[in-house]
């Protein structure tokens, strides 16, 4: 798979080299990396606040193997321990934490599809980790993945390399706070058609105890806000600066906001809200499509900011200011 993916198109960021052993010191920075061969954590102190997965979780054995995933992030964690991401949720087996998918495409005359995972006409995989570096005052690690069209007459024909750069911030005690910006480089010259459809792109799964039981449920426990104040319902394909789900997890409540860069494709990017579950996504494609054409990279940035209880919209707007501002003197 690296050799494949590595002769295809130079890469972007330089390799370190680094070792799980040289990742872990009594004297570690407060915002840290810590690596092993199957996943990433970013902590602050002691408390991690995410981990990315390069390799399938044990919960993938429990389920069909066309559902198996690499190269996403999962579990999110609140400042207080709570989980807000959810993975092979039994409604939607195929949704992963923080991942990225298209869903409806075209490449060479066929159609693969990179979402729903049990048609089995495309993948994304984690291929090697490129770089990591702990601080005082943020920490990063970049990755790269693999996507491959499996509808391909001879076999999986790689189509896109993915990097995505994550990075932490020390936001305080209060809130964790990490950006995720992921780069998509077309391999090979045919392009990549990203069709019209109502949902697709960088998505988020919650907590799974934010899904409406239908025998006993209505309205789902969990909730959705927009930046212009409108729920699930009223801000489905609306185009907001940002997005928070949250609601009841274990013994209290928690949730994350997802802010879009306003440098991002289309930006303020469409999002889908779904009705009753507890995911949505930012959707560039919802009217009219687009392609990834060769040289010409496909890059999506996005802020996640997760806390503890309910949503604080003005803690929420205070994050929204700063991220804007932050993205104002830089290039797209």
């Amino acid at each position: 798979m690296t050799s494949r993916l590595s002769a295809a198109i130079p890469i972007v960021f330089l390799l370190t080299a680094w070792t799980a052993d040289s990742l872990f010191c009594e004297d570690a920075p407060l915002m840290n990396i810590v690596s092993d061969e199957s996943r990433i954590l970013v902590k602050r102190g002691g408390k991690v606040i995410l981990a990315y997965n390069k390799l399938p979780t044990e919960e993938a054995a429990k389920h069909e193997p066309f559902y198996t995933r690499s190269g996403y992030i999962h579990p999110v964690y609140s400042p207080s321990g709570k989980e807000v991401t959810g993975d092979y949720a039994e409604d939607h087996k195929h949704q992963h934490g923080l991942f990225f998918a298209w869903t409806k495409t075209s490449f060479e005359g066929r159609k693969p599809e990179f979402w729903n995972q049990k048609l089995e006409a495309g993948s994304v995989s984690y291929a090697r980790t490129l770089k990591s570096v702990s601080g005082r005052e943020k920490c990063q690690f970049f990755v790269e993945h693999l996507w491959e069209d499996r509808t391909a007459p001879e076999g999986p024909k790689p189509v896109l390399k993915e990097t995505w750069k994550v990075t932490a911030h020390d936001a305080g005690e209060d809130r964790f706070v990490f950006d995720i910006e992921s780069s998509q480089w077309l391999i090979g010259q045919n392009p990549l058609t990203i069709e019209k459809y109502h949902y697709g792109g960088m998505a988020i799964r919650g907590n799974d105890q934010w899904l409406a039981l239908k025998e006993k449920e209505e309205v789902p426990p969990g909730f959705m806000l927009s930046s212009e104040g409108l729920d699930r319902l009223q801000g489905n394909h609306s185009r907001p600066n940002w997005v928070a789900m949250y609601g009841p997890v274990d013994d209290g409540a928690a949730g994350i906001a997802v802010l879009s860069d306003p440098r991002n494709f289309r930006s303020p990017q469409w999002v889908r809200l779904h009705p009753t579950k507890p995911y949505f996504v930012w959707a560039p494609m919802v009217e009219e499509p687009f392609q990834v054409t060769a040289g010409v990279p496909c890059v999506s940035r996005y802020r996640y900011v997760v806390f503890d209880g309910e949503v604080n919209v003005k803690e929420i707007e205070g994050e929204w200011s700063r991220y804007e501002r932050s993205t104002s003197n830089t290039q797209p």
